[in-house]
């Protein structure tokens, strides 16, 4: 009975490992290092669209980051299983906007005037750039060094 229980504990404690791995390939760090609070959203996990069309969707895709603080984006899959499932293209397009924007505006304006802070199109290379030592990428607001010659809009340093 004993060497039962041991054997399903070993196969109980594979599963859950093998399951807080997958949960780890489908979450991103998301920091705020502004003054400011920002909304943030990843354009090919949520949108009908295909990179390069930019045109981003309503706001209950996009998550509220607080000043000088994280969030954590659980997305469901990896970017590369998102990008076999959805398209040949290797690229994520990550989209921020303003708080006070979004509390201004209609949404209706902000997407016509294209009213977003910042926005990151990052290929599956770019993300393990910014995986950090458990393999979790770890996407900073404003952009950091490490991205210096990753594709944005406004480019990287304006």
């Amino acid at each position: 009975m004993k060497k039962i229980l041991l054997i399903v504990s070993f196969f109980l404690l594979l599963i859950s490992s093998k399951c807080m791995h997958e949960k780890m390939d489908s979450v991103y760090y998301m920091y705020n290092n502004a003054d400011y609070d920002v909304f943030v959203g990843f354009g090919l996990f949520h949108a009908t669209y295909l990179y390069p069309d930019t045109i981003f969707e309503q706001l209950h895709n996009y998550r509220l980051i607080k000043s000088y603080s994280f969030n954590e984006y659980y997305v469901g899959e990896t970017l590369e299983e998102n990008i076999k499932r959805t398209t040949p293209i290797d690229t994520v397009s990550i989209f921020y906007f303003h708080a006070d924007t979004i509390n201004k505006y209609s949404w209706e304006i902000i997407q016509r005037d294209y009213k977003i802070l910042r926005r990151y199109d990052l290929s599956s290379q770019d993300i393990v750039t910014l995986k950090d030592h458990r393999g979790i990428p770890e996407i900073p607001y404003p952009p950091d060094e490490r991205m210096k010659d990753m594709k944005m809009y406004p480019p990287y340093g304006k």
